[in-house]
């Protein structure tokens, strides 16, 4: 796995945020400029190879577009250009994940050079600020139960690793006796979108996966369904290997969450848009929330306007719609409620919106 480097404004709270197995709503992801790749030896030819195909990992996770590791990374242009560091490492062999003993080489791209290199090139942008996905999943490969978080079958592995790949959060169900009395395998089959809600309430995810594989063609065909706060989707994934058709299912949602949260190549800039924020009582508190709003990708600049009472009035500059920040907003678990207070104060253009209305939740 590449290496994590965590932001510092929230230490304590991102590492409980970036365990793929617990409760906690997701936050701020790290490593997404980092990547891992096989490689033959140290030469200068198998070298840049190996940096071209690091590069095409990352911009995968920073643009969320799938596409980005291939007609995208080629538009950019050599990668070195990009690179801040890299080195090589052994790794031993690991049966469990089929990863051979040998040669790996560890990159990290710039983040600044390469985000403008994406904006100069009109590509999208996601962010640090990342969501998470409760997995229900049904697979005879489990014997035909609900894949629980303390399993470590090859499909939750590979699950994982794909949402590793993709910059997403997963998180699977304890399937302690809460889960077990709320939901069952014939709930999942039949995509009882009530009875998952319900269950999936306890985990607080950004959205739910819901995956049932069955037999098909001496193989496993998957059929999901995508239940974000606003919507359900549902698709299929063709007979093939269930460790295939586990991560077809992870690709799938990663690009949902790209779709809903990644800053369009198109976004315009907005600047002056008010943020009320409640419930900061301690200089401590201002300093997490200042910092937080700092760090979110959509934010260009913040300034405060004016303290009162428990409340703090910011100005934010953003990169992209008020849709990309208000659900950056509340990513991280920080900042909770979105309503809107009484109407700003006109401009020529019309353009200031109202405020936003955000709590903190320390």
């Amino acid at each position: 796995m590449p290496v994590k480097r965590l932001a510092p404004l929230i230490a304590a709270c991102l590492l409980l945020a970036m365990s793929w197995l617990a409760p906690a709503r997701a936050a701020l992801v790290g490593g997404l400029y980092e990547a891992r790749v096989p490689v033959s030896d140290q030469s200068v030819a198998a070298r840049n190879a190996a940096l071209q195909q690091a590069f095409g990992i990352v911009l995968v996770k920073v643009t969320g577009d799938r596409a980005a590791s291939g007609a995208l990374a080629a538009a950019l242009g050599n990668p070195t250009q990009y690179v801040e560091q890299y080195r090589y490492e052994k790794v031993d062999a690991d049966p469990t994940n089929n990863i051979p003993a040998g040669l790996m080489l560890w990159a990290k791209f710039g983040a600044n050079v390469v985000g403008k290199a994406l904006r100069a090139g009109h590509a999208p942008l996601w962010g640090a600020e990342r969501p998470r996905a409760l997995i229900w999943l049904v697979t005879p490969e489990t014997g035909g139960r609900i894949l629980g978080a303390a399993d470590t079958s090859p499909v939750m592995q590979a699950m994982l690793g794909a949402a590793q790949q993709r910059g997403i959060v997963l998180a699977f169900p304890q399937m302690d006796a809460q889960d077990k009395a709320a939901i069952g395998v014939p709930d999942l089959s039949s995509f009882n979108a009530e009875r998952i809600r319900a269950a999936s309430a306890r985990y607080q995810p950004d959205a739910v996966l819901v995956g049932v594989m069955t037999p098909a063609e001496g193989q496993l065909a998957g059929r999901w369904e995508w239940l974000s706060p606003d919507n359900v989707e549902d698709w299929q994934t063709p007979a093939g290997d269930a460790a295939l058709v586990a991560v077809d299912g992870v690709q799938v949602a990663a690009d949902r969450f790209a779709a809903r949260y990644a800053i369009a190549a198109d976004a315009a800039d907005q600047d002056g848009v008010p943020l009320q924020v409640d419930g900061i009582g301690s200089l401590e508190a201002y300093a997490k929330v200042s910092d937080y709003l700092k760090a979110l990708t959509p934010v260009r600049a913040v300034r405060v306007g004016r303290v009162a009472q428990g409340s703090v009035f910011y100005s934010l500059d953003i990169h992209g719609s008020l849709d990309n920040l208000e659900a950056a907003l509340v990513l991280g678990g920080l900042l909770s409620g979105s309503t809107t207070v009484a109407p700003a104060a006109a401009t020529v253009s019309g353009a200031i919106p109202a405020p936003l209305h955000y709590s903190y939740k320390p």
